[in-house]
């Protein structure tokens, strides 16, 4: 047995799990017969997880010296009453269950200390404290152990009331040592969530995690006993956990899910689940007992966020028919982690946060070229960058941007409510947005997500839905109205929910530019519609008001306010008033030359359209299409009808049957010109992204590093002299305008090139994917594009093969590559290479996103991303 310990005490609150038998042997046949276990939570539920992974951290386990009443036991020491049901339909054990409702006893809990103690003079490795929610009856049981014990590193998991109380008072200076000095860089202190908003910390639930780091950073200091705390970790759930150093000079840690967000997790699986943060722990203890002292504690928190997660997918388990449920102890803790498993990681900005700056996105700090990325999107797949950047997903609807994102997950968090609980009146949510900008598809799938979360929840099939469409702008008078609302009462009629799309709310009606406001007023405040001189109640229904003329809630303020109609503005007022929810839909084009993030944004949209419009172009997980293609259609800046016009140039193209977009496949230039400025979607086209200055500074070098490559391939007197005769060796401003062109196509074609090697060209960012060097396939690869481009622009020019002669247009070297001597073969690998070096002091070259190198013994090149499952 090893000689290291590890000692759990405190809370073990007791679960009453009322759950239905499998026996066929019931004594009321046709009525359900139920049994009753006692399950054990808290210190307990730790150490138990830490008895299963003792094949791990290889250490004693003391467990609390938790003592069960010999009568009436279930009554006296019960703190909850857990009715579970059955999950799934599995045919054979293990069975799952869910939980279906949960019931708090009133109980004044009792600390406990470890069942075993340690000899005098032994140390343990970790204490785990478990606090108990508003004190124990023992308080000073706890205190007295605590300055009694000697550990390396403890923790402890708060309970509210937070950073009070004699125990914080003792603990919050870290665990004692042998010498009787206490260390607070050793103490880690868990928190939930939801205990720092119930103690007024106003946190946002289920937005993104852009804006729950903002609101940690802003509200933290409000709790100083925690925020100066040296390792304190807050559990979002099992979707993220944020990690605070105040006692460093460090920024906190984010650890979180991409394609989540604070309790989509549980939604998706099984449900709640009791000991979601015993099992953080427990997996945080394994690996903090496991690791070296001064170890870092990113792997720990790593491992307790999967142990939380296994838990939440797993639930309750049965082994037998007429077996008890219990936590899967050994599959949450003994299981290999899988490499999908672990959660991202990224330092949050809180000084730049504290000093007032922009709205932070995750989105553009971890994207250098959004050009590229949008690409990669297109042709690997959009969730190939979800191993770095927040993706929310709403049936078929795919979001990126963070302003969108938590637009829509606002309305998804009404709807949610709104569909949980009987409803009267309509829950009214406003879509402002850009014509052709998926408005009414975008609310459609998040109805769908939302009713299809609420019926999991429930165990039930989902709602049914009919989507009820309203066009005002095609309406010519209220009747029109009053006989969609009608349509509305019949749904509800049906037992079927109304989806009504509202178009046009902001259209003009009876001379007056907000005219139609006055009869959606009567039906979103009150649920009632003027139906042939009375009113009516149309009952629940989701209405989706769509805008036709204002682009945001801040533009439909601005529209109201200068029609200079009392009436109007009146109107405005209050149907803000009535509105639940908005969203600001950004749409596909371009909004203003500040905006970089278009092409990602359309990227998305046209990645989808593609696989719909010919399944044949997907191959494995990535699209076939020309670059040049790809490059008009991601960055022209503006379609003349938003997404109507890339549906229509997709499905007007000529790839019906095909494994490959090629250019020759696109409407001819007058169809394509209905949609888009065609000289612009050329320029597009040919992705010319550099300055004017940046490009001269990068031909001038390449210039003079040819020259450079060529003088040290000069041996021979006579080969030296003839460099001195060659025009093409001349200083940059003394050579003929044709060259300097051939040095300025080189460079406008090197970030084509860096593409696709997954690289791109930047202004500095910091030192991550920084290019120092590039690998020898890479710059074998590089070679052979180069060489192709060279090529490819003498014969343009009407070169042929021959003696070098610049009068004549004949060059030796217009062939493959690896049809040259290796001499000539290693003047384009050099050029090549000099990319990095002769770029300005303020320009690199990185990677995209998180890639492993993959084989390029195929001809092919790129980077593999992490494998991404959709959710």
């Amino acid at each position: 047995m090893s000689d290291s310990h590890i000692l759990v005490a405190g809370d073990t609150p007791v679960d009453l799990l009322v759950y239905p038998s499998r026996d066929a042997d019931q004594s009321y046949p046709g009525q359900p017969k139920f049994c009753v276990h006692r399950c054990n939570g808290g210190a307990t539920l730790i150490a138990e997880l830490l008895h299963a992974s003792q094949n791990e951290h290889k250490q004693q386990v003391h467990e609390p010296a938790f003592e069960v009443p010999r009568e009436n036991f279930a009554e006296q020491s019960a703190s909850f009453i857990t009715e579970l049901e059955v999950f799934g339909k599995a045919a054979k054990p293990p069975y799952s269950f869910k939980v279906k409702r949960r019931q708090q006893l009133i109980t004044k809990p009792v600390w406990y200390p470890p069942r075993t103690p340690i000899k005098k003079h032994d140390k343990a490795s970790v204490l785990v404290f478990q606090d108990a929610e508003f004190g124990f009856k023992n308080p000073n049981d706890a205190v007295d152990f605590f300055r009694k014990s000697r550990s390396g590193t403890m923790i402890y998991h708060m309970a509210r009331p937070l950073g009070t109380g004699e125990i914080w008072d003792a603990v919050r200076h870290g665990p004692i040592a042998m010498d009787g000095l206490q260390d607070p860089m050793k103490l880690i202190v868990v928190v939930s969530s939801d205990d720092l908003r119930a103690e007024g910390i106003d946190l946002s639930y289920g937005l993104s995690w852009e804006k729950t780091c903002e609101d940690f950073v802003e509200k933290i200091g409000k709790l100083e006993t925690l925020a100066t705390c040296a390792n304190l970790l807050i559990l979002f759930g099992c979707d993220g956990v944020i990690w605070h150093r105040g006692r460093k000079m460090s920024e906190p840690v984010l650890f979180f899910d991409p394609l989540s967000v604070e309790g989509r997790f549980t939604r998706q699986n099984i449900g709640y689940v009791p000991g979601i943060a015993e099992a953080f722990i427990g997996g945080l203890a394994t690996k903090v007992a496991q690791l070296p002292p001064r170890a870092e504690l990113h792997q720990s928190i790593e491992f307790g966020f999967i142990a939380a997660r296994r838990l939440a997918k797993l639930g309750f388990r049965n082994h037998e028919i007429h077996d008890w449920p219990r936590y899967p102890f050994s599959d949450i803790m003994e299981k290999a982690e899988l490499p999908e498993e672990a959660p991202n990681t990224l330092d949050i900005p809180s000084e730049s946060m504290s000093a007032g700056a922009r709205r932070w996105s995750i989105l553009h700090h971890n994207i250098g070229d959004p050009v590229q990325v949008a690409c990669h999107m297109v042709m690997k797949g959009t969730y190939y960058t979800a191993n770095w950047i927040p993706i929310a997903r709403f049936g078929d609807l795919i979001i990126l941007d963070r302003s969108e994102t938590e637009g829509f997950r606002t309305i998804f968090n009404a709807m949610h409510e709104y569909l949980s609980a009987p409803q009267t009146k309509p829950l009214n949510i406003a879509i402002f947005g850009p014509k052709g900008s998926g408005k009414s598809f975008a609310a459609g799938q998040v109805a769908g997500t939302a009713a299809a979360a609420v019926a999991a929840a429930a165990a039930t099939s989902p709602r049914k839905i009919q989507h009820v469409r309203v066009d005002l702008s095609q309406f010519t008078s209220f009747e029109n109205l009053s006989a969609a609302f009608n349509k509305v009462r019949e749904c509800n009629l049906s037992g079927i929910l109304p989806l009504v799309s509202i178009k046009a709310f902001d259209t003009e009606y009876a001379g007056s530019p907000l005219g139609w406001l006055a009869h959606l007023l009567p039906a979103m405040h009150g649920g009632q519609i003027l139906d042939r001189g009375e009113m009516k109640h149309i009952g629940p229904a989701i209405l989706l008001l769509g805008s036709s003329y204002t682009n945001s809630l801040e533009n439909f303020e601005a529209f109201s306010e200068k029609q200079g109609n009392e009436k109007d503005a009146l109107r405005a007022q209050e149907f803000l008033s009535c509105l639940h929810a908005f969203v600001d839909v950004i749409g596909l084009d371009q909004v203003n030359s500040s905006d970089v993030w278009y092409p990602v944004r359309r990227a998305v949209v046209l990645r989808a359209l593609l696989e719909d419009r010919e399944p044949k172009l997907k191959m494995s997980e990535g699209i076939s299409i020309d670059q040049s293609v790809l490059d008009g259609l991601l960055m022209i800046p503006t379609y003349r009808h938003g997404l109507r016009s890339l549906k229509a140039i997709i499905a007007m193209s000529n790839i019906t049957g095909k494994h490959h977009f090629e250019r020759a496949a696109l409407p001819p230039e007058a169809q394509l010109a209905l949609h888009f400025d065609y000289p612009t979607f050329m320029e597009c086209s040919r992705y010319n992204t550099l300055s004017d200055d940046l490009r001269e500074t990068l031909a001038e070098g390449l210039h003079n590093f040819y020259i450079k490559i060529r003088k040290a391939t000069a041996k021979t007197d006579k080969e030296k002299a003839d460099l001195l005769k060659d025009p093409s060796l001349a200083p940059w401003p003394s050579i003929k305008e044709d060259l300097r062109e051939s040095s300025r196509a080189h460079a406008i074609d090197i970030p084509r090139k860096l593409r696709m090697i997954s690289c791109f060209l930047s202004e500095r960012l910091d030192k991550h994917n920084l290019v120092e060097r590039f690998t020898d396939d890479e710059l074998r690869f590089l070679a052979e594009q180069e060489h192709e481009r060279w090529n490819a622009e003498r014969m343009q020019q009407q070169w042929a093969l021959g003696q070098r002669s610049g009068e004549k247009r004949t060059s030796p070297f217009l062939k493959p590559l690896r049809d040259l001597s290796p001499e000539w073969q290693n003047v384009d690998r050099e050029m090549v290479k000099s990319y990095i070096s002769i770029l300005p002091e303020n320009y690199g070259i990185y990677r995209i996103g998180k890639f492993e190198k993959a084989d390029l013994r195929d001809g092919t090149v790129g980077f593999k991303g992490q494998a991404i499952t959709a959710p």
